[in-house]
């Protein structure tokens, strides 16, 4: 798996419409590409938490991609359940899966403007996520928003 300090891949993917997106890591401050599967239980359940950080952001410098490992049906659905609002690309030929090489799905790479990899994250931690939400605002130089609330009786950890 690529770690923190190491060059991230671009890549071109189609997205759930047949879009093709092209990553550039310079077209964002920071890029957020969260590799997933529609029936991982992990990351159905991380799915709102990451569309929260993609609002809680988006307006500051925070792209978030989900790249999926599904074909176009299931990923489509899958966004609209989920209400998800960010791009979501299909790496149904696990090319781009490959190269980043995620242990787990859910894993997230933090990638900043040159296109290094400055963070990684696997499976699903609520402390972890509310932490990461804090250092990616302070990269983008804005204050920082909880993403996983007392409220939410989020469970704490949970492996992908």
């Amino acid at each position: 798996m690529l770690q923190a300090n190491e060059r991230a891949p671009e890549f071109v993917l189609r997205d759930v419409d047949g879009n093709s997106y092209a990553f550039d890591a310079r077209s964002a401050p920071l890029t957020l590409a969260i590799f997933f599967r529609t029936s991982c239980p992990t990351s159905v359940y991380a799915w709102k938490f990451y569309e929260r950080l993609h609002n809680a952001y988006a307006n500051s410098g925070l792209r978030v991609l989900g790249v999926s490992q599904d074909n176009a049906e299931k990923t489509c659905n899958y966004r609209v359940q989920n209400n998800a609002t960010f791009p979501h690309l299909l790496d149904t030929e696990f090319e781009v899966s490959r190269a980043f090489d995620p242990a787990f799905v859910p894993t997230g790479f933090l990638i900043d403007a040159n296109g290094n990899i400055v963070e990684t994250f696997e499976s699903w931690n609520s402390k972890r996520l509310n932490e990461f939400s804090e250092r990616v605002a302070q990269r983008l130089g804005v204050a920082p928003q909880e993403i996983v609330l007392a409220q939410d009786n989020a469970v704490e950890n949970k492996i992908g």
